[in-house]
């Protein structure tokens, strides 16, 4: 008993030091401090911008006939020569816009804006004019409102299926589970590069060799993942909090709309998590196993090898197509894959209960095992010097005791 306490000891040890070997903390105040602050814009920014909405006046001529008052556009008709209003236009502050009407070769109407400079409610009063034009349009041939929304969309497509799992398409699962996947990917680039830097330069500088006489190569290499786990869930959630933060913020301060979130599916959370963790976890050890073993960092063709755990989320976004085929269906289950092609199946089709369970299940024992096989890599690789062990050592290693 006491040699176990003493082991998480030493693991807990390896695993802070190797979380602040690049965990800066100013660095890390400042960040939070700028997404707190674009938080706090988005939350405040209904209550200091003005109650009342900007209005703008438009001049047209007597013979277009537009509704007074449209939202916040007022029409004003005038008599007033166009070069007088573009006039008073650049010198006054009387009209915010002209509307100029005249007559294309194609039959249609053109409309000319004319305005003192850009600006974005310019894209409001295109859309409002098109909506009256299509309006008058159907009046002057006798056509209702609904006859003339029969034109613009003459059919309504719905897709059923006969097989009843198969989630609809509009459904928010699809969107949470590709999100997931590609925060899976910046956890991973994220232990990509810090165990690379990391295991390359201990390794060159002698330093793993010399504490392997007080902490055992499981020990240190378990201390090495969860430090890495912890920087990628970190990049991770970072990510998560900057994403939704950018949705608020054009959704809310640019959109002026309110806030919406029905395109995360909740319920599919609890299944998110233990696979996106037991995910990284493996990518992890994997990759510091291979690290372990290049010598020559700038010359090694090992170093290509530590990008094969993107493989996984490929080929399921090259299956995801067909989430009833047979190549989705056995990347859920196969434990290489499992971690990102179960989500995504999960996403796209019912499934029971037992088969995200089996999934973790097996996922679980390749974990168990990476660990033990990457303790092997990562002693013999780090007490390597001048020569890389082939892909043939490399197999040996994974199964004999560290």
């Amino acid at each position: 008993m006491p040699n176990n306490k003493n082991q998480l000891q030493q693991t807990w040890l390896v695993t802070s030091w190797e979380f602040m070997h690049f965990f800066k903390l100013k660095q890390e105040i400042i960040s939070k401090l700028i997404l707190l602050g674009v938080a706090l814009l988005v939350m405040l920014w209904q209550y200091i911008k003005e109650d009342d909405q900007a209005k703008y006046k438009v001049a047209i001529s007597p013979a277009m006939n537009l509704t007074q008052q449209i939202g916040e556009f007022e029409f004003i008709t005038t008599d007033k020569p166009i070069e007088q209003l573009k006039q008073e236009l650049a010198e006054a502050e009387t009209w915010h816009a002209l509307l100029e009407e005249q007559a294309h070769v194609s039959g249609a109407k053109q409309i000319t804006l004319h305005a003192k400079d850009k600006q974005s409610w310019q894209q409001d009063l295109q859309q409002i004019l098109t909506q009256e034009y299509s309006r008058a349009y159907a009046d002057s041939l006798g056509l209702a409102q609904t006859q003339l929304a029969v034109l613009s969309q003459p059919a309504l497509f719905e897709n059923k299926y006969l097989d009843s799992t198969v989630k609809s398409d509009d459904s928010p699962a699809q969107a949470t589970a590709i999100g997931m996947i590609i925060l899976l990917a910046v956890g991973i680039f994220t232990s990509f590069g810090q165990l690379f830097v990391s295991v390359t330069g201990e390794k060159q500088q002698r330093v793993t060799e010399q504490l392997y006489s007080c902490i055992s190569p499981q020990t240190w290499i378990d201390g090495k993942i969860l430090g890495q786990m912890l920087h990628a869930i970190k990049a991770m959630i970072t990510t998560t909090i900057t994403a939704l933060l950018s949705y608020a913020f054009f959704t809310v301060v640019i959109g002026g709309e309110t806030l919406d979130l029905s395109f995360i599916d909740w319920s599919m959370l609890p299944w998110l998590l233990p696979f996106a963790i037991t995910g990284v976890y493996f990518c992890t050890a994997f990759m510091a196993a291979i690290a372990a073993a290049i010598d020559d960092p700038n010359h090694s063709g090992k170093t290509s090898f530590m990008l094969l755990p993107m493989v996984p989320m490929l080929v399921t976004f090259m299956t995801m197509d067909s989430p009833s085929g047979w190549a989705l269906t056995f990347l859920s289950y196969f434990p290489l894959t499992s971690f990102a092609a179960m989500p995504v199946k999960m996403s796209l089709i019912d499934v029971p209960v037992w088969e995200p369970i089996l999934a973790l299940a097996l996922l679980f024992i390749l974990c168990f095992w990476i660990r033990t096989a990457a303790a092997n890599l990562f002693k013999m690789g780090m007490t390597m010097y001048g020569k890389e062990p082939t892909v043939k050592d490399m197999m040996l290693w994974m199964v004999k005791r560290a």
